[in-house]
């Protein structure tokens, strides 16, 4: 079984990780400094156990060889001491279909901070094979690995790493509970092994020189829907939709002060919403055989979303382009997307406006319970949390679906539709 792959450079160097709880985030000269790398499977404990070893080539490539597949492993880039510099998660050393090795993601700093988070979370309790290594890897970005660099002390780094571990068994947990109440039942597992195939392509655009590329993600999560069969878009949408919530509530409560971990995790987790919530609206109106109008508006207001979030300098100002993604969506009267698509007239303007204000007050109460639960995510466990955010959203469905249906039975065919455009825009992203 053959692994191949880079160590890359970055900015800043770091201390030695992963064992000793100061992370090693790579930085500049790493190729220089990196002489082997090394593969290890994480323990019950979270102990690295070594698997293979092979020397780093001048220009940073290197070739692993391996007597068996195996799933969620770190390699890390070790100096000539010993001492590890940086380090990134594989997945699985399965070859995609059709190859004869499998191609490791850039060991960068976006790579190790995502290998330090995967064996954080190990030592914190969680069992390997229970964590989603594909998920983790699309909840953290460079982004997010630049700000625990940024860190004031290798305590505060370590801290924020402990902050990131902990909201993804949050997340992770809420995300499975979610799909089960929408009615997907599905396993850590089956959403992980589903995932693998699109992971392998994706790692291996990463290596061939498209780290930023946005074209190689789109295609990345593309895959991952196409390939998990047991839950459709709007069900993925609202595992998402909580997922994003108790990643952000639990990183926030944790991260050390004066930590620039939240806000950098608060907006990807704006951005892996977005996606989900993209996807799930233009299902909706496919399967509602919305008109090409309707269509169009709606991936209009998608594009204004995802360039938002794209380049929003912080999460109060990606909470304000969901805000306005929902106006566009369902709350700018007969010109929004909901409005289009029921065909609002003066004379049935007031049974929307109707709709639309029971939506507002299922939301209120939502918030409400939000609150609360934000205010408990320092101190309570994964368990909890999870629990209760998907409690939190179950009444909000509920009541909202109930209360529009009666207001919007006066549009026909669409009603439905109309209805779950109802939900997804007033239950979506926002700040807290």
């Amino acid at each position: 079984m053959k692994v191949r792959g880079h160590v890359t450079q970055g900015v800043g160097q770091q201390p030695q990780g992963l064992t000793d709880g100061k992370p090693a985030l790579g930085g500049d000269g790493t190729v220089t400094a990196a002489v082997k790398v090394r593969a290890s499977g994480v323990g019950s404990d979270g102990a690295l156990k070594r698997l293979a070893e092979a020397d780093v080539e001048s220009g940073g490539g290197y070739s692993l060889e391996l007597d068996e597949a195996h799933d969620r492993v770190v390699i890390e880039a070790v100096d000539s001491k010993g001492l590890t510099v940086a380090s990134a998660l594989l997945d699985s050393t399965q070859p995609a279909e059709g190859e004869d090795s499998r191609t490791a993601p850039p060991i960068n700093t976006e790579s190790s901070l995502e290998a330090e988070v995967f064996v954080r979370m190990v030592k914190d309790g969680a069992s390997p094979t229970s964590v989603d290594t594909v998920d983790l890897r699309t909840r953290i970005n460079a982004e997010q690995a630049v700000a625990v660099r940024a860190d004031s002390s290798d305590e505060a780094a370590a801290g924020s790493v402990k902050a990131l571990a902990a909201a993804m068994r949050a997340a992770q947990a809420t995300r499975l509970k979610a799909y089960a109440r929408a009615g997907a039942l599905v396993t850590q597992e089956y959403l992980f092994a589903a995932s693998l195939d699109a992971a392998a392509k994706l790692d291996a655009a990463l290596d061939a020189g498209a780290e930023s590329s946005t074209e190689a993600y789109d295609t990345f999560f593309a895959a991952v829907r196409e390939a998990t069969k047991e839950a459709n878009a709007q069900q993925e949408q609202q595992a998402e939709r909580e997922a994003s919530v108790a990643f952000r509530f639990v990183v926030k409560a944790k991260a050390p002060a004066g930590s620039g971990i939240a806000d950098t995790s608060v907006r990807s987790a704006a951005a892996l919403e977005g996606r989900a919530t993209e996807a799930s609206v233009r299902a909706l109106l496919q399967a509602a055989s919305a008109t090409e109008a309707v269509t169009a508006q709606a991936d209009t207001a998608a594009t204004t979303l995802h360039t938002g979030l794209a380049g929003a300098p912080s999460a109060s100002a990606a909470g304000q382009s969901w805000a306005n993604y929902s106006t566009q969506l369902t709350f700018s009267g007969r010109t929004s997307v909901l409005g289009t698509h029921l065909g609002v007239t003066a004379a049935t303007q007031f049974h929307f406006q109707d709709a639309v204000n029971a939506s507002i007050e299922a939301l209120i109460t939502l918030d409400t319970a939000l609150g609360v639960i934000a205010a408990q995510a320092g101190e309570a466990n994964s368990t909890f949390v999870s629990d209760a955010i998907v409690k939190a959203f179950s009444t909000y469905d509920a009541a909202l679906r109930l209360q529009a249906s009666t207001r919007l039975d006066t549009f026909g065919a669409n009603a439905a539709s109309g209805v779950e455009l109802l939900v997804i825009s007033a239950g979506a992203f926002r700040t807290e």
